[in-house]
């Protein structure tokens, strides 16, 4: 009988990583860069605005 060895038989639980963990991990990404995008949009509107207000 061959002994276990853990660096064949190694899977992502054996880590304590779960699916809920990567869901929530990709889901943190996903609206991580929508608030980036939209962050980025508010304030290039804003200085639009201001510049079209200067001249």
């Amino acid at each position: 009988m061959d002994p276990f060895d853990p660096a064949i038989h190694y899977g992502p639980n054996d880590a304590g990583v779960s699916a809920f963990s990567i869901a929530l991990v990709v889901i943190g990404l996903l609206v991580g860069s929508w608030a980036f995008g939209a962050l980025y949009g508010l304030i290039s509107n804003s200085l639009k605005e201001n510049k079209q207000n200067d001249d």
